[in-house]
């Protein structure tokens, strides 16, 4: 079961927090940290806070995964506003004034001052030695979680101010801007300082819910492929700057190919468990240290945490209240519908991640056949026993922030980069893939399909960013993983036009159709389904065809492939022949004696385009900042600031401008920096 000895719910902000601004931080007297940092059972409550600014709704309990979850061929938002916004980061657009942004920017920061001011208090305690293994462990875990968040600090907004130091030791309130591969190094060998004073995951009581010497390696493999890839970078002569790698980039892979070595050698996690199970595992409060999970942020039931009500399903509730025991969930972090069409048949992640289906207000089941799809990963409604029916967020779900799976992919990316597909990076992919496919497929799927794809350094790049995109929907890598290796603008291109071919098939065909389908493998106008069939059914009790074993379910007749059911009514119902579930009707559900009694099909249809003959808002529009439609049928590309009209088909796709991912500086932050701080990529 789920340790719970870290933090509990509605933990107490110590005295001498930092504020949420860490431009205005109220230094401690120096006798609160003398008193504090002479026991050691009051270091341990001090780190508590420093796991608080993790856990808050502004930095990993929502908003790192959420709001700044940006769009890619993977997660997706639709946004049908036709005109620039000010906080709309994931179709890159957004101001300096944007409050998202701003909220990440403070919350990130006051973890980074927190987390100092407790290492910097450590470090001179009278009681600190490096013999004592318990405060060197204290240590090295305030040290991964500063490094957490600086992490995304840098991927968001690349140089960043820096400092390793607590406000009050610097007096500086005013941070300097450092290079972004300063930033990356200095906090590599922080890490690289503190990992062999760092216990192993097996000699932590409370197992992956704390940084190991394990999740220290992970975390450093993870900072230096990062610094080693593509960033968008302020160049003169652009306006939005331009996307380049440090020259030393191979001295990055080569520390996150040993780092994530260092993980694989250990022999302390391993990929045992179904895939889907790791996750129903973490909606169930079951912490198992020896499988993917390395390090699960510790959320608390009731206190923290939005896993599981922002991801799967929606649950509408009626005044607050569902008919089940699980309670509302929102079901805003989703996916593309083309991404189920991106795995193989065979793959066991497939149907759990993808879902196309919800709960309406009394509890029946309905198709989601829209211009998205749910991700079912950590949702609410696989916990076994419910939340209640009057809850919402603060689900107290775990989050693995690092995995074994995402080590093992890490090292074959690097170890490709450095010496190419060999075997070493060969059988990192195949234990990713074994995970993904029953043992009986593993000749074809995993051997034969590995042995191909390591015909050369760029199929076997190819074939580890595609594994990831299948490994990690939702966890906020996507987009991440195609910024270092220069393929955003590319993605996010043919991500367009697969929604407009697609819009355009609903009425009639499109000119998009055989350059997208040729990029794709797949031939969309005969894939897609346009219309899907669907009727209510019993829950069988069955968990590998469903992870809930007690809630209405429905069956879907065509969920990959297009298909045509002549007569949708209750005199054709057994039409097919054979049906593989008992169907019910809507009344046996929802006990309404104005419900039908019928056992009939539904269709769920989409229609992507407009009568006057142009794709709709979210189509045109969701992707607003970097490509874009309008009403006129025409499609313009933000080049370096500029939005310029192209046909797409003659357009030179090797020569995409960079895609403007990066997050302005808040103004208020701007302001108060007494012009230290100005703006790159084109922000005012």
């Amino acid at each position: 079961m789920k340790i719970k000895n870290i933090l509990i719910g509605g933990i107490c902000m110590l005295t001498f927090a930092a504020c949420d601004d860490y431009l205005d931080v109220d230094a401690p007297s120096k006798s609160t940290n003398e008193s504090i940092y002479s026991s050691e059972s009051e270091i341990s409550m001090a780190l508590n806070e420093v796991y608080a600014k993790a856990l808050t709704d502004n930095t990993f309990g929502n908003l790192a995964y959420n709001n700044m979850l940006l769009n890619s061929d993977v997660e997706f938002a639709a946004n049908a506003n036709e005109v620039a916004q000010i906080n709309a980061p994931k179709r890159f657009d957004c101001t300096a004034e944007s409050g998202d942004a701003e909220k990440f920017w403070n919350a990130l920061y006051s973890g980074v001052e927190t987390a100092n001011n407790f290492i910097y208090n450590l470090e001179n305690s009278p009681i600190y030695s490096t013999d004592n293994e318990n405060l060197t462990q204290m240590m090295g875990e305030a040290k991964v979680f500063r490094a957490m968040f600086y992490y995304e600090l840098l991927c968001y907004w690349g140089d960043i101010p820096f400092t390793m130091l607590p406000t009050y030791a610097t007096q500086e309130f005013i941070l300097p801007v450092t290079s972004r591969d300063e930033v990356y190094k200095q906090l590599i060998d922080d890490l690289k300082s503190a990992a062999p004073l760092m216990k192993k995951t097996s000699d932590i009581a409370e197992g992956i819910e704390r940084p190991s010497k394990e999740a220290c390696w992970a975390m450093i493999a993870r900072l230096a492929l990062q610094a080693g890839g593509y960033s968008l970078r302020p160049a003169e002569g652009t306006n939005y700057g331009k996307m380049a790698r440090p020259e030393n980039y191979k001295e990055f892979y080569q520390i996150a190919r040993a780092y994530a070595d260092s993980v694989i050698q250990s022999g302390t996690h391993s990929l045992t468990k179904e895939y889907k199970q790791v996750f129903i595992d973490e909606c169930n409060f079951i912490v198992d240290n020896t499988d993917d999970a390395i390090f699960e942020l510790p959320f608390g039931n009731g206190s923290t945490g939005q896993w599981g009500y922002r991801q799967g399903p929606q649950a509408k509730s009626y005044e607050g209240k569902t008919p089940h025991v699980w309670g509302e969930t929102n079901g805003g972090v989703q996916v593309t519908p083309f991404y189920r069409f991106t795995f193989d048949e065979n793959d066991l992640r497939r149907d759990y991640i993808t879902c196309f289906w919800y709960y309406e207000v009394e509890g029946q089941p309905a198709v989601h056949h829209n211009y998205t799809s749910y991700n079912g990963k950590w949702s609410k409604l696989w916990n076994t026993t419910g939340l209640g029916d009057i809850t919402t967020g603060a689900t107290g779900i775990n989050f693995a922030y690092l995995r074994y799976a995402d080590v093992l992919l890490m090292f074959a990316e690097a170890e490709n980069e450095l010496n190419g597909p060999t075997d070493a990076a060969q059988q990192a992919l195949k234990t990713v893939r074994k995970r993904a496919f029953k043992a009986d497929n593993h000749g074809d799927k995993v051997e034969a399909y590995v042995a191909a794809a390591a015909a050369s350094k760029e199929t076997f790049l190819d074939a580890v960013l595609d594994e990831r995109s299948w490994e990690f929907a939702g966890e906020n890598m996507r987009w991440k993983d195609l910024v270092r290796n220069n393929q955003y603008a590319e993605k996010l291109f043919y991500t367009f036009l697969r929604y407009y071919s697609v819009a355009e098939n609903c009425m009639t065909s499109s000119n998009f159709d055989d350059m997208v389908s040729d990029y794709d493998g797949i031939y969309w106008p005969e894939k897609y389904p346009f219309s899907m069939f669907w009727t209510y059914i019993k829950n069988t009790g069955d968990k590998s065809i469903y992870t809930n074993t007690q809630l209405p379910l429905l069956y879907v007749v065509n969920p990959y492939s297009q298909t045509t059911i002549p007569q949708i009514s209750p005199e054709n119902y057994m039409m097919m022949e054979e049906l593989p579930y008992t169907p019910i009707a809507l009344k046996d559900i929802t006990g309404s004696e104005s419900a039908s009694s019928d056992k009939i099909w539904n269709e769920a249809a989409i229609n992507w385009m407009e009568d006057a003959g142009y794709p709709k808002a979210q189509i045109l529009y969701s992707l607003y900042g970097y490509i874009r439609g309008n009403e006129q049928s025409k499609i313009s590309l933000n080049v370096d600031g500029t939005m310029q009209a192209i046909d797409p088909i003659s357009y030179n796709v090797n020569n995409l401008p960079a895609v403007r991912y990066m997050l302005p500086i808040p103004k208020e932050a701007i302001a108060r920096s007494n012009g230290a701080y100005t703006q790159h990529f084109g922000y005012k």
